[in-house]
């Protein structure tokens, strides 16, 4: 059993399995957080490694085939399968990135994410983020803090005795978050790409596929270089060895063979007749 067959029955699974908690733990603190992350993306980068595992039972059948000889075979919807797995890898990962960098870009979803919760008065959704990163406001103590303040400033700072404001570390999450989405797009296109690349690099469809190319170059190579000279000049040495052989007769007991030569323009070779065809020549 081969390095790449145990990774795929070990190793596989456990690496699906890690990649589908990471995905569910940054979905749940996108969830919990109010992070300005959709949450359709959170929740396609979880069953990505779903997607994976399906896929890669169906590579692991065409290494295994290949490991015994048999004809290998891509078929239409494995290449469909795969290639839109590809593309579902790559717009996770870009949709994930731009929640990463540049930093400054993310002052906008934020600010609107916080301004959409104050003017809902959803002051439980405000209040677990000031408690998650033991902070008070948006850009200041002050600034839109839970409780809601009326006449006055919002006394968060002076009740619960923080001094920091929630944009920094608030914005630092949703970068982790982002981050890891992003990785598990990338480790399941890393596990998909070594996984295509050992299947077309398998010895044994190495091999048969050496095979066949060199059969078909030379078969192509053989009929070009094929010459009408050789081919006559083997059709008289056939003939000619033929004679010595022995004369051909269509009647053993009552006939003879009578080598006649035909002065014809373009073939001067000897040729043998049964000498029932040779009288009827030589009477006409």
């Amino acid at each position: 059993m081969t390095s790449v067959v145990k990774f795929f029955l070990i190793g596989g699974p456990l690496l699906l399995i890690i990649l589908i908690a990471i995905a569910g733990f940054a979905y749940s603190r996108i969830l919990y957080l109010n992070l300005p992350i959709p949450q359709s993306l959170a929740l396609f980068a979880v069953v990505l490694p779903i997607i994976t595992g399906i896929s890669m039972q169906g590579i692991y059948g065409l290494i295994q085939r290949a490991s015994q000889n048999e004809q290998y075979q891509i078929t239409v919807p494995f290449v469909v399968v795969i290639s839109f797995q590809l593309i579902y890898e790559t717009v996770v990962a870009t949709l994930a990135l731009t929640y990463i960098i540049p930093p400054s870009s993310l002052h906008c979803g934020l600010e609107d994410r916080w301004a959409k919760l104050f003017h809902a008065k959803n002051g439980e959704a405000i209040r677990k983020i000031q408690n998650a990163f033991n902070c008070c406001g948006l850009h200041s103590v002050k600034d839109r803090a839970f409780p809601f303040p009326g006449q006055q400033p919002s006394s968060c700072a002076e009740t619960l005795h923080r001094a920091n404001s929630c944009f920094g570390p608030w914005r630092q999450s949703e970068q982790t978050q982002a981050g890891l989405l992003f990785l598990v797009a990338i480790l399941v296109f890393v596990v998909k790409a070594i996984s295509i690349i050992n299947l077309l690099t398998s010895s044994n469809w190495k091999r048969s596929t050496i095979r066949r190319i060199i059969k078909r170059i030379t078969n192509s190579s053989g009929n070009e270089d094929e010459d009408p000279e050789d081919n006559r000049a083997s059709n008289r040495r056939l003939i000619e060895d033929n004679a010595a052989e022995g004369p051909y007769r269509d009647n053993p007991e009552n006939s003879t063979t009578v080598i006649v030569e035909d002065r014809g323009i373009h073939d001067q070779t000897p040729r043998v007749l049964p000498l029932t065809l040779t009288e009827n020549l030589w009477r006409g």
